[in-house]
């Protein structure tokens, strides 16, 4: 903080400690017209319009700070997921190829990009974009649950089931894999299998309306 002559971004980040971002993005926006290139203060700034939910000024930052640092990896992928939070799915992409074509391995720049895919009614590519890393990393939890999503949305059901076990048979217990698992069985006729799913994800969580309603359906019309 020295290098900008004064004691104001102490202020600014006891701003932040104390939850009042509007007050801290006010300090860095001032310290910012005394020093424009300042990648440290663009950062910041874009930081905390992205907490506030402000993405365009988020974006606009992140893309000062290119201007001044265009090999920058890392920015690339924070304005990426910035594009992603404002909807802006195909300026997202660009930014995520960016980070895959300088053959820096982010695992994260798949997922998202897949997600871009997925939202643009582009399945698959969104598959593609997971497929990719999981033949870099076969048991990533992510990947693995988009892939079963996005394959479930394109009616490969049974393509879709594999992904879904892998994440049930992990120790941690994924509330949304057991559902989609039983969604899953169901449209593959596996009613018995479908009845398990739903009553574990009824027993990790009670109150899952629509684990129950699956539930209840199963137990109605498709009893033996």
């Amino acid at each position: 903080m020295k290098e900008f002559g004064d004691n104001r971004l102490e202020e600014a980040y006891i701003h932040v400690l104390n939850g009042d971002i509007r007050e801290a993005v006010t300090v860095f926006e001032a310290k910012l017209e005394e020093f424009p290139d300042s990648t440290h203060l663009l950062m910041e700034v874009a930081s905390l319009y992205y907490i506030l939910g402000e993405m365009n000024k988020c974006i606009c930052s992140y893309k000062r700070v290119l201007k001044l640092r265009p090999e920058s990896i890392f920015v690339y992928y924070r304005m990426g997921v910035a594009m992603y939070r404002a909807t802006l799915f195909t300026q997202a992409i660009e930014a995520f190829t960016k980070i895959i074509e300088s053959g820096k391995y982010m695992p994260m720049t798949y997922i998202w990009m897949g997600l871009c895919y997925y939202h643009m009614g582009k399945e698959e590519d969104s598959i593609e974009s997971y497929r990719k890393l999981l033949e870099l990393c076969p048991d990533t939890i992510m990947a693995n649950y988009y892939m079963g999503i996005a394959l479930k949305a394109t009616g490969r059901y049974d393509e879709a089931l594999p992904h879904f076990e892998k994440l049930v048979k992990a120790n941690n217990p994924h509330v949304s894999a057991h559902y989609h698992l039983g969604r899953t069985y169901m449209r593959t006729f596996k009613y018995d299998l479908a009845k398990e799913e739903f009553k574990k994800v009824l027993q990790l969580d009670p109150y899952n309306n629509n684990a129950q309603e699956m539930y209840d359906y199963i137990c109605d019309d498709h009893s033996f």
